[in-house]
């Protein structure tokens, strides 16, 4: 299992460097060919149809913490029959998706007359209908991916990540070559989700040899799977509030545009999510075991820093070397149109460090079934923000949905979530913010050196940016190594220098 476990991190890892770089690739060519227009279309109807996955109800990490709970007791009955209970609950929950899409769709001209034109919502109206269908497809497929990390089997697990992060892309780029548009890419994205279907189901299947049984569960498990579930729902209600209603509101009130460039702004934000959840992600079965096993405050304490420590360290070169070059960057990525998405990722990506370096701790508190204030805390902060966006947006457009957006994330998944770990859980928090602090040095000094000296050095072209963004990573690197880093951290990093290394003077 550590191997499993080591290697899932690895892979998450590479899959991660595909996924931010292959972006990073093929969306200068897709903004090139959609225009700021189509492409706001196109984001604005993921963004609505984003919604009629809150249909899941949380189950994902329902199916996740209760298998890894009854493996952990060895317990085969429930185990089989809780996979049967979830494949027949989401076919169900796919039939009303599509459903709900349908009607959606047909009504997206009373939604969004004001922000769109009369051949924009005739677009939409497609868009939505076929990405209704991926939504569909992706509930039984996110079953069985469910009960393949439950089960810990995580280089499988992402591997078909990888297939999916690499697929997407080419088939977005075949799609718009052959003139499809954004309608195009929407069929692509559902053929590959069709894809990963048999995928992991026949890994469930074959490999694993799990048999689902199609049996009752008794009452008292179903109200507890539910009661778990609902404030699991909570917290994804309040992640389509943060991240999709700014979007929604913006089309709504101003403009497709507007939602292109609010969009891009928060596509880096995306990558520094992925970033951090690709460690915590693999350790949710590990943690629910712990839980199960009764470890004590110390050993989640060490864990919530150790993990914590390791996300910082690669979120802040991240977010200090976007702060240094970002303008730059955008400008020469996406065009001078797009620039002031700058802003728009400065205002919510250094809030939204505080609950990516700390998401080992929403880990900790599912397994512990404490889950339900936080979800209560989110979804107040979330409703509050939705309700200021909205009065915003329309004097201060996506600069007010994005401000509005870091007030709440410095609130709600700052401050009081804080408390809450301090105080309930009992995780050691002045401890940890005490370790960021000292790894904080580094990055801080080079944020503002780097501000600074690119305020003299305009960077023009491609060559320029990428020579000094390797000078700036490299003296990261090195600053961080000899002054910031613990042993744990150091080797690391060091181990595999070092086998790479000699395998080079092997040769």
């Amino acid at each position: 299992m550590k191997n499993q476990l080591r290697s899932g991190v690895i892979i998450s890892y590479i899959n991660l460097a595909i996924s931010s770089i292959l972006p990073f690739i093929y969306t200068p060519i897709m903004l090139g060919m959609l225009g700021q227009s189509e492409y706001g279309l196109y984001s604005l109807a993921q963004s609505v149809v984003s919604y009629l996955s809150l249909l899941s109800f949380g189950f994902g990490s329902t199916i996740i913490r209760y298998i890894a709970k009854y493996r952990a007791e060895e317990n085969k009955d429930a185990v089989e029959k809780t996979y049967g209970f979830f494949i027949l609950l989401y076919c169900f929950l796919a039939l009303i998706v599509v459903v709900v899409g349908i009607i959606i769709s047909n009504n997206v001209g009373s939604i969004f007359h004001r922000g769109l034109t009369g051949n924009e919502q005739s677009k939409m109206r497609i868009l939505v209908l076929i990405m209704t269908f991926n939504s569909a497809l992706s509930f039984p497929v996110s079953v069985f991916s469910s009960m393949v990390t439950a089960y810990e089997k995580y280089i499988y697990r992402k591997l078909i990540d990888m297939f999916a992060t690499v697929g997407a892309p080419i088939a977005n780029l075949i799609a718009l070559y052959l003139g499809y548009a954004s309608i195009g890419m929407s069929v692509a994205a559902t053929i590959i989700q069709f894809i990963m279907l048999p995928l992991f189901a026949g890994y469930c299947f074959k490999v694993l040899k799990l048999t689902p049984r199609f049996s009752i569960l008794p009452k008292s498990l179903v109200k507890e799977l539910f009661r778990f579930s609902a404030f699991i729902f909570l917290a994804s209600l309040v992640d389509m509030l943060f991240w999709s209603t700014d979007k929604v509101i913006l089309g709504m009130l101003t403009s497709s545009v507007a939602v292109a460039i609010y969009n891009v702004g928060g596509t880096f934000n995306s990558i520094v999510m992925q970033l951090s959840t690709s460690i915590s992600g693999v350790l949710t079965p590990k943690i629910t075991g712990m839980v199960v096993k009764n470890a004590t405050k110390d050993e989640l304490t060490e864990l919530f820093i150790r993990i914590g420590r390791l996300q910082f360290i690669i979120i802040a070169i991240i977010v200090s070397g976007f702060t240094v070059f970002g303008r730059a960057f955008i400008k020469l990525w996406a065009g001078a149109g797009y620039v002031n998405a700058y802003w728009v990722t400065i205002l919510t990506m250094f809030p939204l460090c505080v609950p990516l370096i700390q998401n080992t701790g929403l880990s900790i508190i599912i397994a512990q079934n404490k889950h339900q204030f936080r979800s209560i805390v989110y979804l107040i902060i979330a409703i509050l923000n939705v309700v200021s966006t909205y009065l915003v947006v329309p004097t201060m457009g996506y600069i007010g949905a994005a401000l509005c957006s870091c007030i709440a994330y410095l609130l709600g998944q700052g401050l009081i979530m804080n408390g809450y770990y301090y105080k309930v859980i009992g995780i050691d928090i002045p401890l940890f913010w005490k370790n960021i602090l000292k790894l904080s040095i580094v990055p801080a000094c080079m944020l503002v050196i780097g501000l600074i000296v690119f305020k003299f050095v305009t960077i023009s072209n491609w060559g320029t940016f990428l020579l000094s963004v390797v000078i700036f990573s490299g003296i990261y690197a090195v600053l961080m190594y000899g002054l910031s880093f613990n042993d744990y951290e150091k080797d690391i990093f060091r181990k595999p220098v070092l086998k790479a290394v000699r395998i080079v003077l092997q040769k």
